[in-house]
């Protein structure tokens, strides 16, 4: 939970606001506390969608539905009001994690926890389509986990099956990974309750693997997979395998129904087990002031069929009144979160949550004053979220930062234990704090990782080597390897170490997106100098991410076209096999050009095809005269070797994944003169960064690498803001409001934040390199405007 913000109201409706649980696109979820004294999330329509008669209707719809489904797996409705000034709505508050969040930082799930989560979903699918409604978008982040089973979340965009208001032909509606085939292709009204089943059957696969059945990756290949893939069902227990084969059957009329799926559960665990439990009570209409995982006695429902009593509310076993369907640190992860929010005091003011005792922690051995793990030798580790939340007034301004002398040159040249450790052992009384790199620093971008690694430890002895630093600074290195699995078993560790207050990294899209989860889940600060994709959209609450997403960059690249090219009409070629990041620049380049009806040419070359020939004839004969390519590094050289064979006189542009020796290394003089906009710099040659890059040179005998400088910055930008905070004041919250709040002037850029943590574009975030004489070239800041 995040404190409340000076914008935020005391009360909505005489519910008190305690804290915010989560913002969204539309509106914002509260931690609050009902006029009788439950707990409730609160969620709340932002004021600018509010008044837009679209999203009020959608909103108006989501209540409807909640208190359509009555299921004791549903999270229930408590109270609503959709026609308020600020529409807002209040759900029965789940101190527990999401299944995406407990698989993602402790692994699958038991097999008798599997079955149990399989019961209780189903039980809740089939309450939602007796209401005669579809949920569309069941996942593991709309699952959350309570000692004595699941709760299905987000109703935002259930339907009728008539009901097409978002199911238009060709629309795709729902989380791609998760969605039916009959979803991933946009059929419109044929989406109906089967659709359900076979996410049901995508959840199940996950919480008993740990990876979803179709793989990970480009949002067009998910969808392909989808419908004409097998799913990935390795490792799955035999006794899962069939029935999940059959909800995930491609034809919709084959798969089981939801119902079906209850009593097969139910008669399978009966027979391991010795017998099922008693049939689950039904709850009655939520009351606002019910505790919060209480259930009322009521009838059974009846199977629509035959108008019996069906077992939808038994099958589970009794390890679940227990938590024993679950793995252990799951189990205490949330009995702490329920702990926590029962003690939550009937406060009266505004007040900001503490992470942390304010106590500070002692200086350590210095031998262990730095650390550095690999993938290979951090495995799961039973990482307990903080103790129970305090609650103090956030209090402290921001001092300034400044480049002391001194001792900070003795940092290892290697990376090693150094400066850092030296400092701490020279000031023994004071605080010690960790900050934590997390990156590829032995795979496929060990390079980029290392870089990283280095511009961190320099801002950190620079700090410590100062006499008046308010406290020492450790340094924790993790390796990844670039295995997403890897990473997020990682941030669970890096998350349940309460040393830790901030970590920088991930190194690349998929080791990020593989370890937001854990990270979020102890709103551990993150700050991303490399990934691309834009993660911040996606809710994470405690990730920064420091660089201008791939969808971005095209606003300079335009600017360059139009205005340093002088080019009249841009042919724009999208590489299939680039996948999200292809995707992103073709798509918003061509939407950018097309708000300013400024002639294009889109091509989108098939990953079947290795010629660029026939692609690239297309595009000049249509008569562009620069060409702008979204691809990768070795397709970039099939490109450049073709464009350079039909004697190609225009700009020829990309984006950052060419900034990579790689591409040199093929295209070879094919590559000379081509232009790459990116979000990192050149350290020599940007004035600002020049004694940056001479300490750094010194001291690791080599010229500072891309995105050293990068992570230099932020690191400074971290250790600024918590210098700024009062000691006892000094936790993971904190900090990140502090950093998310302020504005930093680096020596890359201007590092200053939106509300969904992405950088706010102020002309600083975007650069051009050229090739020139067979090597990259920095050219200063790209055009912002033309």
């Amino acid at each position: 939970m995040e404190p409340l913000r000076s914008s935020d109201p005391a009360r909505i409706a005489d519910h008190r606001l305690l804290g915010r649980l989560g913002a969204g696109g539309m509106g914002v979820v509260y931690l609050a506390r009902t006029p009788g004294g439950a707990l409730v999330a609160l969620k709340v329509l932002l004021a600018e969608y509010a008044e837009e008669p679209g999203f009020k209707e959608r909103f108006r719809r989501e209540v409807e539905v909640a208190r359509r489904v009555d299921s004791p797996w549903a999270v229930p409705l408590v109270d609503a009001d959709p026609d308020a000034e600020a529409p807002w709505l209040a759900t029965a508050f789940v101190p527990g994690p999401s299944l995406a969040e407990a698989v993602s930082a402790y692994g699958p799930l038991p097999g008798h926890g599997v079955r149990l989560l399989g019961t209780r979903l189903a039980e809740a699918l089939a309450e939602v389509h007796r209401a005669g409604l579809v949920h569309r978008d069941l996942k593991p982040g709309n699952v959350l986990i309570a000692h004595d089973g699941p709760r299905l979340i987000d109703f935002g965009i259930a339907r009728a099956p008539e009901d097409r208001t978002l199911t238009a032909t060709g629309v795709v509606v729902g989380t791609p990974g998760y969605l039916s085939p009959e979803q991933a292709e946009g059929r419109g009204g044929r989406i109906g309750a089967a659709g359900d089943v076979f996410s049901l059957g995508c959840v199940l696969a996950f919480a008993a693997t740990g990876r979803a059945p179709f793989g990970s990756g480009a949002v067009d290949a998910l969808l392909y997979r989808a419908v004409h893939d097998p799913a990935d069902l390795e490792g799955v227990p035999a006794w899962l395998r069939d029935v999940l084969d059959r909800c995930l059957e491609k034809d919709p009329a084959r798969r089981p129904t939801a119902l079906e799926l209850v009593r097969e559960l139910a008669a399978d665990g009966a027979a391991l087990h010795g017998g099922a439990s008693e049939a689950a009570p039904r709850r009655e209409k939520a009351s606002a002031d019910a505790p919060l995982d209480d259930s009322a006695s009521g009838d059974a429902p009846l199977d629509e069929e035959s108008g019996e009593e069906s077992d939808a509310e038994s099958g589970a076993e009794t390890g679940a009144e227990t938590g024993e369907w679950l793995p252990e640190p799951v189990a205490r992860l949330i009995a702490e979160r329920s702990a926590a929010a029962l003690a939550l005091p009937d406060i009266e003011h505004t007040l900001a949550p503490s992470d942390t005792p304010s106590d500070t922690p002692a200086a350590p051995d210095p031998a262990e004053a730095d650390t550095r793990e690999t993938s290979g030798s951090a495995g799961p580790r039973d990482a307990g979220p903080p103790g129970r939340r305090r609650f103090l007034l956030l209090a402290g301004g921001a001092v300034a930062l400044t480049a002391g002398g001194g001792a900070w040159w003795a940092i290892d040249r290697n990376g090693g234990p150094g400066g850092e450790h030296r400092a701490a052992a020279a000031s023994p009384r004071r605080p010690v704090h960790t900050f934590a790199l997390h990156g590829d620093l032995s795979g496929p971008q060990r390079d980029t990782g290392r870089a990283q690694e280095r511009g961190l430890r320099l801002a950190v002895a620079q700090f410590n080597a100062r006499a008046d630093a308010p406290f020492t600074v450790k340094v924790k290195a993790v390796d990844d390897g670039g295995d997403p699995a890897a990473s997020a078993r990682l941030a669970a560790a890096l998350t349940g170490d309460p040393a830790v207050l901030a970590v920088v990294g991930p190194t690349t899209d998929a080791t990020g997106q593989a370890a937001l989860g854990a990270y979020d889940a102890g709103l551990l600060p993150v700050v991303g100098v490399s990934p691309g994709t834009a993660l911040s959209y996606q809710g994470f609450r405690s990730f920064l991410q420091a660089r201008l997403p791939d969808a971005v960059l095209p606003i300079y690249v335009s600017n360059y076209l139009r205005g340093t090219a002088h080019s009249r009409k841009i042919g724009i070629v999208v590489d299939r096999p680039a996948g999200n990041y292809g995707t992103d620049l073709g798509s918003s380049l061509s939407n950018a050009l097309a708000g300013i009806n400024y002639p294009t040419v889109p091509k989108v070359v098939s990953a079947m095809l290795h010629d660029f020939g026939g692609s690239v004839d297309a595009v000049l004969s249509a008569g562009a005269d620069s060409v702008f390519f979204a691809g990768l590094p070795d397709r970039g050289a099939l490109i450049a070797r073709t464009l350079r064979e039909r004697a190609f006189p225009g700009a020829r542009v990309s984006g950052p994944a060419l900034l990579d020796d790689r591409f040199l290394a093929q295209a070879r003089k094919n590559a000379e003169g081509w232009v790459m906009v990116a979000p990192v710099i050149d350290a020599t040659r940007k004035p600002e960064a020049r004694s940056f890059a001479a300490a750094y040179r010194q001291h690791f005998k080599e010229s500072p690498p891309r995105y050293a400088a990068e992570a230099y910055d932020v690191t400074r930008m971290l250790l600024k803001a918590l210098s700024g905070l009062p000691s006892k004041d000094r936790t993971r919250q904190n900090l990140l409001t502090a950093v998310r709040d302020g504005k930093y002037e680096g020596i890359t850029k201007t590092f200053a934040f939106t509300k969904l943590g992405t950088m706010v574009i102020d002309g600083t975030g975007g650069f051009l390199w050229r090739v020139e004489q067979g090597a990259f070239v920095y050219h200063g800041p790209a055009p912002l405007t033309v």
